[in-house]
């Protein structure tokens, strides 16, 4: 039977959402020590890098970072999302051998997403890089630093992390790059290290925490009973048995796609459009507006299993009273972020770069803006994806990158970097709104009936 043709089950919803509560305030807690660190370590390293090159030179550090992000965002498929998704009942009954075959279909995608990336970010770097804002000189050190993407293999084990309940590993990996990156910083801020030692470092960088994160799934798997070897003893394909994966793994990953361009993609038009300082200005007023913004952020990750659970039996009324509970702590969080970043900006802009900074504040105010009106909505999508609505979230994202690219054009022209964090805003609240519209209106209509059903018998046992 269809899971939109089975009705919710009746469930006892104070007993269910506390549990789930404190089990994702738990993860949470986790995932927010750890982040802190990670963030700490980010906003020390991204100093150092500042101090070390200047602004010119780490505006072109950017571009060239930021031509990775782009194209990881591309065709980085979002593996740990099939892993939660189908893997959370095939854990919770025991086939092994199935959470075995999603595990490898789900890294055979990291692996081929890794070298199609590698391939096409150094081709874009190498025939269109100085059209981006790159000197002609750095074009070969730019187009090496590609390789990092090899090492763009870690959603599955994050997912696997995630579905075996490890979220205080899942942290380990940014901690080990943010670590590597600021002990490197620091030798390089006292020796004088150029633009060809920051790439160095940072690839390094990320492939330590990438064989970190992959070493500690590997590890749990074990733990777990779950061994990868033999591959396919059954002679079954990877796919078998996980009705609509390939179309679920599609959506979600031009779903996440789009997310993560639209992040990503103002600092490149920023460099492309008024230079590489500009660009470096941008940069870091994004990065500390979305360090304000990550402890509420994180619960994304934390909510994703819960979520998954809760369609795997079919119990939306349980995930309803979660989402709502869920929804309203995000709000508190956000609104403390915002009053956070208000007040301690100024002063981190100015201990990353000093007064060269200043300039940044208003446009990284509106970032941290788009931001926090994302994280106060952040169960939406989760939602959405758990109750097979994929197609409909990557629409939503669709919509939203139509308004957010031409306004990106149109307004970094006419106010500079501030333009771009009012385009980021227009995107932000448009998502939210349409995300709202779509989860309520889909819980609300089956929800409702059951409500009334059980205030129907409770009259009649009265009676």
């Amino acid at each position: 039977m269809d899971d939109d043709a089975r009705p919710p089950r009746h469930h006892s919803l104070s007993p269910t959402t506390s549990d789930v509560m404190r089990r994702l305030l738990a993860n949470l807690g986790l995932l927010i020590g750890g982040k802190s660190v990670s963030g700490l370590l980010g906003l020390g390293y991204l100093a150092l890098t500042v101090r070390t090159l200047g602004v010119e030179t780490f505006g072109v550090l950017i571009i060239i970072h930021t031509v990775v992000e782009v194209t990881q965002s591309l065709v980085k498929f979002q593996s740990w999302q099939p892993i939660l998704r189908y893997g959370t009942a095939a854990l919770q009954e025991g086939r092994l051998g199935d959470l075995r075959r999603l595990v490898l279909f789900s890294a055979r995608l990291d692996i081929g997403s890794a070298a199609a990336g590698t391939v096409a970010a150094a081709t874009a770097i190498w025939f269109i890089g100085t059209r981006l804002g790159l000197p002609a000189d750095v074009i070969p050190a730019a187009t090496l630093y590609t390789g990092s993407l090899l090492f763009m293999i870690t959603s599955t084990p994050v997912g696997l992390l995630r579905l075996l309940d490890r979220f205080k590993l899942v942290v380990l990996e940014d901690n080990v790059e943010a670590l590597i990156r600021l002990v490197g910083g620091a030798i390089l801020f006292q020796t004088g290290g150029g633009l060809s030692d920051f790439l160095i470092l940072w690839a390094a960088a990320a492939a330590a925490g990438a064989l970190t994160s992959v070493g500690l799934a590997w590890r749990e798997a074990r733990r777990h009973g779950l061994t990868l070897f033999p591959i396919r003893p059954d002679n079954r394909p990877l796919s078998a048995g996980f009705d609509g994966i390939w179309r679920f793994v599609l959506s979600t990953n031009a779903n996440s796609s789009l997310a993560l361009l639209t992040n990503q993609l103002p600092t490149l038009a920023v460099g492309v459009l008024l230079g590489a300082p500009q660009a470096a200005l941008f940069r870091i007023a994004r990065q500390v507006a979305e360090a304000a913004a990550k402890p509420v952020k994180l619960m994304t990750a934390a909510i994703y299993p819960e979520f998954a659970r809760f369609a795997s039996s079919n119990d939306l009324q349980a995930m309803w009273a979660f989402l709502g509970r869920a929804l309203r702590l995000s709000a508190v969080g956000a609104a403390f972020c915002t009053v956070l970043l208000y007040l301690a900006g100024p002063w981190i802009l100015t201990l990353i770069g000093g007064a060269q900074m200043t300039p940044a504040f208003n446009a990284m105010l509106l970032l941290g803006g788009a931001a926090l009106i994302g994280v106060s909505t952040f169960a939406l999508e989760p939602a959405l994806i758990s109750i097979g609505r994929a197609p409909l979230a990557l629409g939503i994202r669709l919509v939203a990158a139509v308004l957010y690219l031409p306004s990106l054009v149109l307004l970094v022209p006419l106010a500079g970097i501030e333009g771009a964090g009012v385009a980021a805003v227009i995107a932000a609240t448009a998502i939210a709104l349409m995300q709202a519209q779509s989860v309520l209106s889909y819980l609300r209509a089956r929800t409702l009936p059951l409500r009334r059903h059980g205030l129907k018998r409770e009259r009649e046992t009265c009676l």
